[in-house]
């Protein structure tokens, strides 16, 4: 079909556009919305608890058996887990991308099956829980009350009971976790003297507590077969208890004179929280706090529109003095950040209109880039529908790079027009058809050669890879739509709209002082070619100079992942000594949320005291999430001007270490941003050696100034009591060694015995000793085991307890014991510049069975490094083969090929200025200068090729080319660069990306103009030289 048919049938061409804008307009309303799309690796998360046991026994006992099962999952990546010293266990599967998440998650429950005859049966009891970890947290919800019966055991419970299981229906909700929850248990309260006194041990208890809180089958009457009865009679029976009075009263021991002792005779009983690990709250005050994640590929805004309208249904039946508040809500930083996405691109739309109208200088001309150009970007939206992409932020940034590419080919139709209409005189219909003719091949040509440098980057494995293709699809599909565009639609607009100009007519004085100055632009450009032309080698000399510079500069240029933004919210993390009390952790909590509170850019404070990212449960830790004011509402502070003050104060305090850090930049890679490395203990290398490496290393690494904020996970040297059992003395006094370890354990850890039943739920019931019973080393006196003859023997006598140290949670990494380093890079640093360092620290100070792996962010950092190179070779091989096809020559490509670093040179040139990092941003943005900078080459070499092919002189035909090409390149790459603008000097929500991609691009381009298309004609004309030189040597011989 020749591009004359579109422009004899003009409602046929404008049918095309009006299909594609509303394919367009569907994508656009049903397209779901998020910060980034689903790219985070799938996680599985296993669970289990071992009550009183010791971190070592954890480790050896739970994490041993299911890590030997777990360790080579089809798929996986790495595996971390942790054993406490409260007794639990958890560890986190990491799989690859590509893996489906429910698949991996049912393969890992299969293998835990297998592990489970090796593990101690009061773990399998208490139940192993295994569930895909939710990536994004999308928001968080607290009921509060300043009424003091609503006390947070009440709280937790009113939210577990009336909110979590209606919020755990709502569409798109992947998972709701009741933080620092306190739900209800029975707890028995034992006292240990009592107990003894009537010649019973914990045991007892236990065995009564199982035999008379049972459920039981207690038959029919009147079942089958039977004669002579009319109906059948179900027998009930009280089976489990519910209530405290009900459990007072089981029967522990019935004596032979008649004599009965109770539950209620040897302990307290109550209705109480499971535990007391942790507490929650918001601003100082009790709170049920409610984290709400996300399913993968659900609508972000429309899960938590749904989230708030079921909340306030839910809040018309609350109690009254009970009321909810949302501290949290990730779509404000979503909408806000795709809002100022949005700002930025009818910013660039604007510039770019204004670029196309000085050029054009005529309405009628500007009119038609105008319609081309939402045409292409909304009918990108139902393409990306198509893909199963979502309006996310690296979408919405490969529009607005879009844009300068999507007006070149309208442009270069309406000014090739122009260009006929006036120097031939012809009609605007005949005129569109003599340029059309012309221009077709080029047009598909440079959008091929776009298209093609775009494919092969979409090929990357991994993450990378996925966030390569958010762009590339993107662009690739709108230059496929404008070119679409610029071969129906615009032609058939010329033939009808544009007029030829009156000579007579005068011309604005703003259009004649363009005109003067392009006119006075393109004779030095002249000037310029004839001078490159003749001084080869100081042209190369120059050109082997800008190829030195640019390897310089990426050596030079610190490495990163993704720039970190400020996504209103961060964490602080307060570290008291081993062993410290919830209490004093309370008071340490309390006065710094009371700092916190006080600066005018906080708007809540979020604390879970007794637990941290970065070691789980303990007490002596506590977690603050800090949610920062809207960002008009806080006067161009940064997040790290807010950071820093609250830093320099808790600082100061002397009871505790405080680690401040930002959440990760995609959601669900690692807890927190900056990096994450695993310092391993291999080979034969132990627990100790593990502790001496991580001093050896926190030494150095304290040394270096790329580093900041460094923590380690270890926690090596936490008071303990150690028991000495004498095996001999257990075995002549009748004492089973069992009973032993479980007595101490009851009394001191508290043991979950079964279950209860209360509000249509299923509880637990767990024995421990009361208070003053387990506080003290000498309590061990009251602790008693039955022996031979029904003796009653005390614990102390049957081994020694003394004090010692150990470790408090014990972390493993691919099996390996390690400690997780946290920390980020200093002001001036990036975390590639930090990675590297760190590693050095190891290699050159830490012995050999050391090993390091990186997680989290920094494993998809890693595994990105260094494929610059690659994206670069890659995007270089396609569009010379692509041109080599198009030209049938090997040669000619190459003088295209070799005008594209200096687009390179200047985006390397600009970040390096700008202080800005090497990340995938840039690279994508390097990806696409190649793109536009082989563009223009195009558009001159085509010429060049064809008017050499017609028997013009060599030289004479560059220099006809250049100059009649210099307007359309000079135009569009102008129009591309006011577009990048807006990007360079972005600010608000999501700024850094918006940054990290548009200086590149606007300073490479501006380096491709200015330079670029001087060196296209110089080797043009240089490479077709050698190619004659080498003609005539092959003709020869």
């Amino acid at each position: 079909m020749k591009v004359n048919f579109f422009i004899d049938h003009p409602v046929f061409s404008i049918v095309i556009s009006i299909l594609i804008v509303i394919v367009g307009f569907i994508g656009l309303t049903l397209l779901p919305i998020d910060q980034y799309p689903q790219i985070t690796p799938p996680v599985v998360k296993i669970s289990a608890s071992y009550p009183g046991a010791s971190a070592l026994t954890v480790s050896q006992a739970v994490a041993t058996p299911i890590e030997q099962e777990l360790n080579g999952t089809p798929g996986m990546i790495y595996m971390e887990s942790s054993s406490s010293n409260s007794g639990g266990f958890s560890a986190t599967v990491t799989f690859d991308v590509s893996t489906d998440a429910n698949l991996a998650a049912v393969e890992v429950q299969n293998r835990l099956k297998l592990a489970e005859s090796s593990l101690p049966g009061e773990v399998v009891q208490n139940g192993i829980s295994v569930e895909k970890q939710a990536a994004s947290q999308l928001m968080t919800i607290c009921l509060t009350s300043d009424d003091p019966k609503f006390d947070e055991i009440y709280l937790s419970n009113f939210a577990t009971l009336n909110v979590l299981d209606l919020l755990r229906r709502i569409p798109g909700v992947g998972r709701v976790s009741n933080v620092g929850s306190r739900y209800y248990a029975m707890q028995i309260w034992v006292q240990p003297d009592k107990l003894a006194s009537f010649g019973l041990t914990v045991k007892d208890l236990q065995t009564a507590l199982k035999d008379q809180n049972s459920e039981a089958a207690a038959g029919v009457l009147g079942q089958q077969p039977i004669n002579g009865v009319d109906i059948t009679i179900p027998i009930t029976t009280q089976g489990r208890l519910s209530t405290v009075n009900q459990f007072e009263n089981i029967v522990v021991r019935a004596n032979p004179d008649g004599s009965i002792i109770r539950l209620s005779d040897v302990a307290r009983v109550s209705l109480e929280a499971s535990s007391y690990n942790t507490e929650s709250g918001i601003n100082g005050g009790n709170a049920a706090v409610l984290n709400i994640y996300m399913l993968p590929g659900a609508n972000a805004m429309e899960v938590a529109e749904s989230v708030k309208a079921t909340m306030k249904e839910i809040s018309h039946n609350f109690p009254e003095g009970l009321a909810y508040e949302i501290p949290f809500d990730m779509t404000t930083y979503i909408s806000e950040s795709i809002h100022e996405v949005y700002k930025t691109l009818f910013e660039a739309l604007f510039l770019v209109i204004i670029v196309v109208f000085l050029s054009l200088q005529s309405w009628r001309a500007t009119l038609i880039p105008i319609v081309a150009v939402p045409i292409s970007l909304i009918g990108t939206f139902g393409f990306m529908l198509i893909f199963g992409f979502s309006l996310n932020m690296l979408t919405l940034l490969g529009l607005i790079l879009a844009i300068g590419i999507v007006v070149d080919d309208a442009i270069v139709v309406v000014e090739n027009v122009e260009r006929i209409m006036e120097d031939e005189k012809l009609s605007p219909y005949e005129a569109t058809k003599k340029a059309m003719n012309g221009l077709s091949s080029a047009l598909i040509a440079t959008s091929l050669v776009l298209v093609a440098v775009f494919v092969p980057v979409s090929f990357l494995s991994g993450i990378t890879g996925m966030l390569y293709r958010q762009f590339t699809v993107t662009i690739a599909v709108s230059v496929i739509i404008s070119t679409v565009v610029a071969l129906t639609l615009s032609p058939v607009m010329c033939s009808l709209i544009l007029k030829p100009d009156n000579p007579n007519r005068k011309k604005n004085v703003v259009f004649r002082y363009i005109n003067m100055w392009l006119h006075t632009g393109n004779r030095k450009y002249m000037h310029g070619i004839t001078a490159c032309i003749s001084n080869p080698r100081r042209v190369m000399l120059a050109f082997g100079i800008g190829i030195v510079a640019i390897l310089l500069l990426n050596r030079t240029i610190p490495t990163s992942f993704l720039p970190t933004e400020d996504q209103g919210y961060f964490k602080v993390e307060l570290e008291l000594p081993e062993g410290a009390t919830l209490e004093r952790t309370r008071k340490v909590t309390d006065r710094a949320i009371e700092f916190i509170m006080q600066d005018p850019a906080v708007a809540y404070v979020q604390n879970v005291t007794g637990s941290s990212p970065r070691v789980g449960t303990n007490q002596g830790r506590s977690e603050l999430t800090v949610i920062l004011k809207p960002w008009q509402e806080r006067d161009d502070e940064t997040i790290d001007d807010v950071m820093n003050r609250i830093r320099n104060e808790l600082q100061k305090y002397p009871e505790s270490k405080v680690y401040l850090s930002t959440p990760p930049v995609i959601p669900g890679l690692g807890s927190s941003g900056g990096f994450e490395m695993q310092l391993e203990a291999r080979g034969d290398a132990t627990f100790d050696n593990l502790i001496q490496a991580v001093d050896t290393l926190m030494f150095y690494a304290s040394q270096r100034k790329e580093l900041a904020g460094l923590s380690s996970s270890l926690q090596a040297e936490i008071p303990q009591l150690y028991f000495n059992v004498d095996r001999d003395k257990v075995k002549f006094a009748g004492v089973p060694l069992a009973d032993v370890f479980s007595t101490m354990k009851a009394y001191t850890g508290s043991v979950y015995v079964n279950d209860f039943n209360m509000f249509n739920r299923i509880y637990r019931v767990y024995i421990q000793a009361e208070a003053p019973y387990r506080k003290f080393k000498e309590n061990l006196n009251l602790f008693f085991v039955r022996g031979k003859d029904n003796a009653m023997v005390p614990l102390t006598s049957l081994g020694d307890a003394s004090y010692t140290t150990g470790p408090g949670s014990i972390k493993r990494f691919n099996m390996f014991n390690t400690s997780i380093i946290r920390g980020e890079a200093s002001k001036g640093y990036s975390t590639g510049q930090a990675m590297t360092t760190l590693e050095e620290i190891v290699q050159e100070h830490l012995p050999s069975n050391t090993g390091v792996e990186w997680s989290g962010l920094s494993y998809q950092e890693k595994k990105a490094g260094g494929q610059t190179g690659l994206v670069l070779a890659l995007v270089f091989i396609f569009v010379f083969l692509f041109l080599a096809a198009l030209y049938e020559s090997w040669i000619i490509p190459i003088a295209i090929l070799l005008s594209l670093p200096v687009a390179a040179l200047g985006a390397y040139i600009g970040v390096w200025i700008c202080g800005l990092e090497n990340d995938v941003y840039f690279q994508i943005g390097l990806v696409m200068l190649m793109g536009l900078a082989a563009k223009n080459a195009i558009l001159i070499v085509e010429f060049a090729k064809e008017q050499v092919d017609a028997g013009t002189p060599l030289i004479e035909a560059t220099l006809t080319a250049a100059r009649l090409r210099f307007r359309p390149i000079l135009m569009t790459s102008l129009a591309f660069i006011l577009g990048m603008l807006p990007m360079v000097l972005a600010d608000g929500p999501g700024s850094a990306s918006r940054q990290a991609i548009g200086t590149g691009v606007f300073f490479g381009m501006i380096a491709a103009v200015a330079i670029g298309i001087l060196l296209v004609p110089f080797f043009f004309v240089y490479i077709y030289r050698l190619k004659g030189k080498f003609s005539q040597k092959v003709k020869r011989s």
